[in-house]
């Protein structure tokens, strides 16, 4: 994805004059639901670092997915009092965010729009995180933010908790996406999204064709390696090839063990995570400064009443 951020302006510059009354609050949840995945990807990393880093990449790919972003949105959805407009608020803002993030160039990487029935990626691969088109996006969401700020935390959260019994049926569809995954594992392995099925046959990989989509690249013993989101290193050969960074990748294996670069594209972290951080602080500020504003507002009105 270009970044969390990126996603919060042109989410709600889309949204916005399709259903004027959306409240921006679940516009910017609809913004990052597809990225929850990959958020659940790092906990579990850090939490069990010894996790089969194949499986559990073609799980967050399922759960990542436009199919499984909509069965997220129906659970958040059941929190509202306009469950149906808020369901086509989530639902838009996931078809959104995945356009998006097809834009930008991401070797062995994309996004899945027709899971299950099709599990090629899409990719139009038009500009890099780096470059000025990310920027520019970056930056006008960071102002439509801060223009809207005032207006959407004064509004208050547009929630009903309903009953148990209500709620207990709703947390069947949550567990659904969380469940279902595991029985789909097979279908990207065999599209070989993210190149799973090409590492994963290690004992076949020679004079096959690799990709990498921002990986660590360092140095050991006078090698160049590449770090797997599987955590295996991989040694690269290659002109030019930088020696240590966040790196996107071309190549071939010469070897098993050896992969020939032909192409790479070095990164800036420090952007991208940056901004990815800020987006998702401001949906937890935005949401936490509106529940409280909520709750002092109905404060004062009941001592109001009292007095009266």
């Amino acid at each position: 994805m270009p970044n969390a951020l990126a996603h919060l302006g042109i989410n709600g510059l889309a949204t916005k004059p399709i259903i004027r009354t959306a409240d921006l609050k679940w516009i910017y949840l609809g913004a990052i639901i597809p990225d929850i995945a990959w958020i659940i990807q790092r906990v579990v990393k850090f939490i069990y670092p010894s996790v089969n880093g194949y499986d559990l990449r073609l799980y967050v790919i399922i759960q990542a997915s436009l199919l499984f972003s909509l069965i997220l949105s129906f659970w958040f959805s059941s929190f509202s009092k306009n469950q149906l407009r808020t369901f086509i608020i989530l639902s838009l803002g996931s078809l959104l965010h995945l356009l998006l993030d097809a834009c930008q160039v991401k070797w062995g990487n994309g996004v899945l729009l027709f899971a299950p029935f099709s599990w090629k990626l899409l990719d139009f691969g038009f500009f890099w995180p780096e470059s000025w088109a990310t920027y520019l996006i970056t930056l006008f969401s960071l102002g439509y933010v801060i223009f809207y700020w005032k207006s959407v935390v004064n509004e208050a959260p547009d929630l009903k908790f309903r009953s148990v019994k209500y709620h207990s049926i709703y947390l069947l569809v949550l567990l659904s996406y969380f469940i279902l995954p595991p029985t789909m594992l097979q279908s990207p392995q065999n599209a070989d999204n993210h190149f799973v099925k090409t590492l994963r046959e290690y004992h076949n990989r020679s004079g096959k064709h690799i990709e990498f989509d921002r990986r660590t690249v360092f140095s050991k013993n006078g090698n160049l390696y590449v770090k797997t989101f599987a955590n295996e290193n991989i040694k690269i050969i290659g002109k030019n090839l930088p020696s240590s960074g966040t790196v996107s990748i071309k190549g071939m294996f010469i070897d098993n063990t050896t992969i020939q670069v032909t192409q790479f594209h070095v990164h800036s972290v420090l952007f991208r995570d940056g901004a990815s951080y800020l987006g998702l602080f401001i949906i937890l500020i935005i949401w936490v400064m509106s529940f409280i504003k909520t709750i002092k507002r109905a404060n004062k009105k009941i001592m109001t009443l009292t007095e009266n």
